[in-house]
Protein backbone atom coordinates (compact mmCIF):
# COMPACT_ATOMS: atom_id res chain seq x y z
CA UNK A 1 0.00 0.00 0.00
CA UNK A 2 2.84 1.88 0.85
CA UNK A 3 4.25 1.40 -2.24
CA UNK A 4 1.27 2.40 -4.20
CA UNK A 5 0.49 5.81 -2.57
CA UNK A 6 4.25 6.55 -3.44
CA UNK A 7 3.51 5.76 -7.28
CA UNK A 8 0.62 7.86 -7.23
CA UNK A 9 2.30 11.08 -6.23
CA UNK A 10 5.12 10.36 -8.50
CA UNK A 11 2.06 10.51 -11.79
CA UNK A 12 2.90 13.49 -13.74
CA UNK A 13 0.65 16.12 -14.53
CA UNK A 14 -1.78 15.93 -17.54
CA UNK A 15 -1.48 18.97 -19.44
CA UNK A 16 -5.12 20.11 -18.41
CA UNK A 17 -4.05 19.94 -14.82
CA UNK A 18 -0.93 21.76 -15.49
CA UNK A 19 -2.80 24.65 -17.01
CA UNK A 20 -4.84 25.24 -14.37
CA UNK A 21 -2.33 24.73 -12.03
CA UNK A 22 -0.12 27.53 -13.98
CA UNK A 23 -3.10 30.03 -14.16
CA UNK A 24 -4.08 29.45 -10.38
CA UNK A 25 -0.34 30.36 -9.45
CA UNK A 26 -0.99 33.53 -11.98
CA UNK A 27 -4.37 34.87 -10.29
CA UNK A 28 -2.72 34.32 -6.50
CA UNK A 29 0.23 36.85 -7.78
CA UNK A 30 -1.63 39.17 -9.56
CA UNK A 31 -4.15 39.02 -6.39
CA UNK A 32 -0.86 39.86 -3.97
CA UNK A 33 0.51 42.50 -6.53
CA UNK A 34 -3.36 43.87 -7.02
CA UNK A 35 -4.07 44.10 -3.21
CA UNK A 36 -1.90 47.04 -1.59
CA UNK A 37 -3.40 49.27 -4.70
CA UNK A 38 -7.05 48.39 -3.95
CA UNK A 39 -6.45 48.70 0.48
CA UNK A 40 -4.99 52.33 -0.72
CA UNK A 41 -7.78 53.29 -3.43
CA UNK A 42 -10.93 52.73 -0.45
CA UNK A 43 -8.53 54.43 2.50
CA UNK A 44 -8.70 57.26 -0.04
CA UNK A 45 -12.44 56.95 -0.81
CA UNK A 46 -13.09 56.87 2.70
CA UNK A 47 -11.19 59.96 3.49
CA UNK A 48 -12.46 61.75 0.42
CA UNK A 49 -15.84 60.70 1.99
CA UNK A 50 -15.31 62.06 5.29
CA UNK A 51 -14.11 64.95 4.28
CA UNK A 52 -17.15 65.53 1.66
CA UNK A 53 -19.09 65.31 5.22
CA UNK A 54 -17.57 67.04 7.70
CA UNK A 55 -16.76 70.36 5.76
CA UNK A 56 -20.07 71.44 5.18
CA UNK A 57 -20.62 71.05 9.39
CA UNK A 58 -17.25 72.62 9.94
CA UNK A 59 -18.10 75.60 7.57
CA UNK A 60 -21.43 75.86 9.31
CA UNK A 61 -20.38 75.86 12.99
CA UNK A 62 -17.83 78.33 12.02
CA UNK A 63 -20.29 80.36 10.31
CA UNK A 64 -23.05 80.16 13.54
CA UNK A 65 -20.04 81.14 15.86
CA UNK A 66 -19.01 83.52 14.16
CA UNK A 67 -22.61 85.23 13.89
CA UNK A 68 -22.55 84.45 17.79
CA UNK A 69 -19.47 87.02 18.33
CA UNK A 70 -18.80 90.61 18.67
CA UNK A 71 -17.12 90.55 15.27
CA UNK A 72 -20.06 89.79 13.32
CA UNK A 73 -21.99 93.16 14.58
CA UNK A 74 -20.53 97.33 13.95
CA UNK A 75 -17.72 98.31 16.32
CA UNK A 76 -16.89 101.35 14.85
CA UNK A 77 -18.39 103.88 12.32
CA UNK A 78 -16.70 106.98 10.34
CA UNK A 79 -17.23 109.63 8.79
CA UNK A 80 -15.24 111.14 6.30
CA UNK A 81 -15.95 114.30 4.52
CA UNK A 82 -18.17 117.02 6.49
CA UNK A 83 -17.53 120.31 7.02
CA UNK A 84 -20.90 121.74 8.21
CA UNK A 85 -22.87 118.05 8.88
CA UNK A 86 -21.95 116.88 12.58
CA UNK A 87 -20.58 113.60 11.98
CA UNK A 88 -22.92 112.54 14.89
CA UNK A 89 -26.16 113.65 12.35
CA UNK A 90 -24.51 111.52 9.41
CA UNK A 91 -24.18 108.36 11.92
CA UNK A 92 -27.93 108.88 13.38
CA UNK A 93 -29.48 108.75 9.34
CA UNK A 94 -27.39 105.75 8.96
CA UNK A 95 -29.01 104.04 11.49
CA UNK A 96 -25.83 102.43 12.40
CA UNK A 97 -24.27 100.70 15.84
CA UNK A 98 -23.51 97.97 18.04
CA UNK A 99 -26.94 96.24 17.19
CA UNK A 100 -26.42 95.97 13.37
CA UNK A 101 -24.82 93.05 11.87
CA UNK A 102 -21.72 93.66 9.45
CA UNK A 103 -23.18 90.97 6.94
CA UNK A 104 -26.31 93.28 6.83
CA UNK A 105 -24.43 96.74 5.84
CA UNK A 106 -21.94 94.11 3.16
CA UNK A 107 -25.74 93.60 1.69
CA UNK A 108 -27.40 97.25 2.44
CA UNK A 109 -24.48 99.48 1.19
CA UNK A 110 -26.22 101.44 -1.52
CA UNK A 111 -29.41 101.60 0.70
CA UNK A 112 -27.36 103.03 3.72
CA UNK A 113 -26.01 106.09 1.78
CA UNK A 114 -29.35 106.69 -0.08
CA UNK A 115 -31.27 106.61 3.88
CA UNK A 116 -28.18 109.35 4.68
CA UNK A 117 -29.08 111.75 1.74
CA UNK A 118 -32.91 111.61 1.91
CA UNK A 119 -32.54 112.67 5.43
CA UNK A 120 -29.87 114.73 5.63
CA UNK A 121 -30.34 117.41 3.01
CA UNK A 122 -26.76 119.23 2.99
CA UNK A 123 -25.03 115.66 2.12
CA UNK A 124 -24.65 115.17 -1.95
CA UNK A 125 -23.62 112.12 -1.69
CA UNK A 126 -22.67 109.25 0.55
CA UNK A 127 -21.15 105.92 0.01
CA UNK A 128 -20.83 102.67 2.45
CA UNK A 129 -18.14 100.73 3.38
CA UNK A 130 -16.66 97.79 5.68
CA UNK A 131 -13.07 99.17 6.37
CA UNK A 132 -11.96 96.33 8.55
CA UNK A 133 -14.05 93.12 10.12
CA UNK A 134 -16.07 95.53 12.21
CA UNK A 135 -15.35 98.92 11.12
CA UNK A 136 -17.73 101.06 8.88
CA UNK A 137 -16.57 103.78 7.01
CA UNK A 138 -19.08 106.38 5.84
CA UNK A 139 -17.64 108.87 3.20
CA UNK A 140 -19.94 111.67 2.46
CA UNK A 141 -19.49 115.10 0.00
CA UNK A 142 -21.77 117.93 0.92
CA UNK A 143 -23.91 120.44 -1.15
CA UNK A 144 -22.18 124.23 -0.49
CA UNK A 145 -23.99 126.11 1.86
CA UNK A 146 -24.71 129.54 0.14
CA UNK A 147 -26.59 131.66 2.55
CA UNK A 148 -29.68 131.78 4.75
CA UNK A 149 -33.10 132.50 4.04
CA UNK A 150 -35.28 134.50 6.76
CA UNK A 151 -38.48 132.92 7.83
CA UNK A 152 -40.25 134.05 10.99
CA UNK A 153 -37.23 135.73 12.35
CA UNK A 154 -34.86 132.79 11.84
CA UNK A 155 -32.44 131.58 9.70
CA UNK A 156 -32.50 128.65 7.38
CA UNK A 157 -29.34 127.64 5.28
CA UNK A 158 -29.76 127.44 1.59
CA UNK A 159 -27.77 125.08 -0.54
CA UNK A 160 -26.10 125.08 -3.59
CA UNK A 161 -28.67 122.97 -5.10
CA UNK A 162 -31.37 125.21 -3.56
CA UNK A 163 -32.43 123.24 -0.71
CA UNK A 164 -33.78 125.25 2.42
CA UNK A 165 -33.04 123.35 5.76
CA UNK A 166 -35.73 123.45 7.80
CA UNK A 167 -33.95 123.96 11.10
CA UNK A 168 -33.01 127.21 11.56
CA UNK A 169 -31.40 129.28 14.08
CA UNK A 170 -32.01 132.80 15.88
CA UNK A 171 -28.69 134.22 14.45
CA UNK A 172 -26.58 133.10 11.28
CA UNK A 173 -23.66 130.87 12.47
CA UNK A 174 -21.68 131.27 9.27
CA UNK A 175 -20.54 134.77 7.03
CA UNK A 176 -23.01 133.95 4.73
CA UNK A 177 -25.39 136.23 3.03
CA UNK A 178 -28.64 136.83 4.02
CA UNK A 179 -31.31 136.47 1.20
CA UNK A 180 -34.09 138.59 1.81
CA UNK A 181 -37.44 139.61 -0.10
CA UNK A 182 -37.55 136.24 -1.83
CA UNK A 183 -40.31 133.25 -2.07
CA UNK A 184 -38.81 129.34 -1.35
CA UNK A 185 -38.47 128.98 -5.13
CA UNK A 186 -36.83 132.22 -5.71
CA UNK A 187 -34.26 132.06 -3.36
CA UNK A 188 -33.66 128.29 -4.54
CA UNK A 189 -33.02 129.42 -8.08
CA UNK A 190 -31.04 132.39 -6.90
CA UNK A 191 -28.43 130.21 -4.76
CA UNK A 192 -28.04 128.85 -7.95
CA UNK A 193 -26.64 131.93 -9.39
CA UNK A 194 -24.80 132.30 -6.24
CA UNK A 195 -22.86 129.31 -6.25
CA UNK A 196 -21.58 130.40 -10.02
CA UNK A 197 -20.11 133.47 -8.08
CA UNK A 198 -16.24 133.78 -8.06
CA UNK A 199 -15.20 132.77 -4.22
CA UNK A 200 -13.98 136.07 -3.44
CA UNK A 201 -16.80 138.00 -4.93
CA UNK A 202 -19.24 135.66 -3.01
CA UNK A 203 -17.45 135.60 0.39
CA UNK A 204 -17.31 140.03 0.26
CA UNK A 205 -21.18 139.87 -0.26
CA UNK A 206 -23.56 140.02 2.67
CA UNK A 207 -27.15 140.46 1.68
CA UNK A 208 -29.37 139.92 -1.26
CA UNK A 209 -32.05 141.91 -1.24
CA UNK A 210 -34.88 141.25 -3.93
CA UNK A 211 -35.48 145.31 -4.42
CA UNK A 212 -37.78 144.83 -7.64
CA UNK A 213 -37.27 148.22 -8.97
CA UNK A 214 -37.45 150.18 -12.10
CA UNK A 215 -40.41 147.90 -13.58
CA UNK A 216 -38.20 144.99 -13.22
CA UNK A 217 -39.89 142.14 -10.86
CA UNK A 218 -36.08 140.48 -11.13
CA UNK A 219 -34.20 143.23 -9.67
CA UNK A 220 -32.29 142.91 -6.63
CA UNK A 221 -29.59 144.55 -4.79
CA UNK A 222 -26.43 143.15 -3.64
CA UNK A 223 -24.87 144.81 0.09
CA UNK A 224 -21.18 144.38 -0.43
CA UNK A 225 -18.58 143.91 3.18
CA UNK A 226 -16.16 146.21 1.02
CA UNK A 227 -19.42 149.13 1.65
CA UNK A 228 -20.15 148.59 -2.44
CA UNK A 229 -24.02 147.96 -3.78
CA UNK A 230 -24.39 146.22 -6.47
CA UNK A 231 -27.78 146.52 -8.32
CA UNK A 232 -28.49 143.70 -11.12
CA UNK A 233 -30.92 141.59 -12.47
CA UNK A 234 -31.66 137.71 -11.09
CA UNK A 235 -31.41 135.91 -14.56
CA UNK A 236 -28.43 137.35 -15.42
CA UNK A 237 -26.27 138.21 -12.13
CA UNK A 238 -24.70 134.93 -12.40
CA UNK A 239 -22.89 136.17 -15.60
CA UNK A 240 -22.22 139.98 -15.17
CA UNK A 241 -20.88 139.80 -11.34
CA UNK A 242 -17.83 138.53 -13.44
CA UNK A 243 -17.22 142.50 -13.87
CA UNK A 244 -17.11 143.61 -10.02
CA UNK A 245 -13.89 143.40 -9.07
CA UNK A 246 -12.36 145.05 -12.14
CA UNK A 247 -14.70 148.14 -11.81
CA UNK A 248 -14.20 148.06 -8.17
CA UNK A 249 -10.26 148.10 -8.81
CA UNK A 250 -10.41 151.99 -11.09
CA UNK A 251 -12.72 153.76 -8.58
CA UNK A 252 -11.31 154.88 -5.35
CA UNK A 253 -14.60 155.69 -3.63
CA UNK A 254 -17.94 153.71 -2.18
CA UNK A 255 -20.53 153.75 -4.53
CA UNK A 256 -23.84 151.66 -6.34
CA UNK A 257 -21.81 149.20 -9.36
CA UNK A 258 -24.81 148.62 -11.37
CA UNK A 259 -24.85 145.22 -13.37
CA UNK A 260 -28.54 145.29 -14.73
CA UNK A 261 -27.86 146.84 -18.13
CA UNK A 262 -24.61 146.84 -18.74
CA UNK A 263 -22.08 147.98 -16.17
CA UNK A 264 -21.66 151.31 -15.06
CA UNK A 265 -20.08 152.71 -11.41
CA UNK A 266 -22.17 156.17 -9.39
CA UNK A 267 -20.28 156.84 -6.24
CA UNK A 268 -22.37 157.72 -3.10
CA UNK A 269 -21.91 161.53 -2.60
CA UNK A 270 -20.85 163.08 -6.16
CA UNK A 271 -18.13 166.09 -5.41
CA UNK A 272 -19.70 169.20 -6.83
CA UNK A 273 -17.76 170.65 -9.34
CA UNK A 274 -16.25 173.83 -8.67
Amino acid sequence: MAWGKQHQSNDPLTPWEAYQAKQKRKRKAAAKLRLPGVLALRRHQRTRHLILLLTPLILLLGFFGYMASPLAKVQQVSVVGTKNVPIQTVIDASKLSDRVLILHVATHRRQLANAIQRQVPQIKHATVAISKLDHVTIRVAEHQPIGYVVTQKRYHMILANGTIIKQGTATPLDNYPVLTGFSAREAGTLAQKLEQFPAAVRRTTSEVTATRGGGNPYQITLTMTDGNTVVADSRTIAKQIKYYPSIIAQVKTKGTVDLEVGAFFTPYHKTASK
